[in-house]
């Protein structure tokens, strides 16, 4: 048997589900998911799927040095000492940083 639950949380926040018994009383007991009325009821599609892959259509080792720190940028990643000359951030630190 299945039950619909409303999620409060996660990657499935707001989207009402059907679980199995034992899980969705386990998550409402929890407080992530409440009790959902049977017209609420959607089917819904698993979240995508997080990868490390770059968003960008080229490959990193393609990439300029503007496009690497742009991308270094967009991720969060900061490279602060490289493999040049007194710790200079050479294109290859960056690509590394990415892979």
């Amino acid at each position: 048997m299945g039950i619909a639950i409303r999620r409060l949380d996660g990657p499935y926040k707001g989207q009402v589900i059907v679980e199995r018994d034992d899980v969705a009383e386990n998550l409402i007991d929890v407080g992530s998911a409440e009790l959902a009325t049977f017209g609420d009821y959607t089917v819904s599609a698993a979240p995508p799927n997080e990868t490390s892959e770059t968003p960008s259509s080229k490959p990193v080792d393609k990439m300029t040095r503007a496009e690497l720190e742009a991308e270094c940028s967009s991720r969060g990643i900061s490279v602060t000492s490289g493999s040049g000359t007194n710790g200079a951030v050479l294109k290859r630190d960056l690509v590394a940083a990415l892979k």
